[in-house]
């Protein structure tokens, strides 16, 4: 049986220039504000849009690195998924990852509906501390995932797996997440 997949051959010259070109992508989850605990939610899902440049096509995830201008950084786990269906929408209230102070509590169908397609955790073996924050980097992930048959996005959630500080007292809310990609 043939291979029909031509691999690089099947575009342009300038798409071809551009999948192999490294990119930085910047979103921003929102902290839950209060005083969570160890495997409690830390952020919902948070579109990560553009993750491929070509609708469908895999990308590599080869970098993160994750600034939190408050003292909520700890270690934690990011999840990523594809979104729902073949348009890789977002996935709803009903497929979150679980409500903020408590643990996760998405199910193995929701998980399925929404195809999660990857997990790395963050520890603070790879943590910073700043006098006005926290820098956590993970380099040469080379995590391989890919959107939705017609999507270029996808999306990432996290779960905090120590004790982080109390979002509570600091009102801190953001964080400052870019993600490196090639592909």
């Amino acid at each position: 049986m043939a291979n029909s997949n031509k691999g690089i051959h099947t575009y342009s010259v300038q798409e071809a220039t551009n999948v192999l070109l490294p990119r930085l992508i910047k979103v921003n989850p929102t902290i839950s504000a209060t005083d969570n605990d160890d495997n409690d939610m830390a952020f919902e899902w948070v579109e990560i849009p553009n993750a491929s440049l070509v609708v469908g096509k895999p990308v590599k995830l080869v970098s993160i690195s994750c600034w939190d201008p408050g003292v909520s950084l700890a270690s934690f786990e990011l999840f990523f998924c594809r979104g729902s269906g073949d348009a890789g929408t977002a996935p709803t209230t009903a497929q979150g990852i679980g409500a903020a102070d408590t643990a996760p509590d998405i199910t193995a169908v929701e998980g399925s509906e929404v195809v999660i397609c990857g997990s790395l955790p963050l520890t603070l073996d790879n943590a910073e501390g700043l006098t006005t924050g926290s820098v956590a980097t993970a380099a040469n992930i080379n995590l391989i995932m890919a959107p939705a048959t017609n999507s270029t996005s996808l999306y990432v959630g996290g779960v905090y797996r120590s004790e982080p500080g109390d979002n509570s007292s600091s009102g801190n809310t953001s964080m400052d997440m870019y993600l490196g990609f090639e592909g």
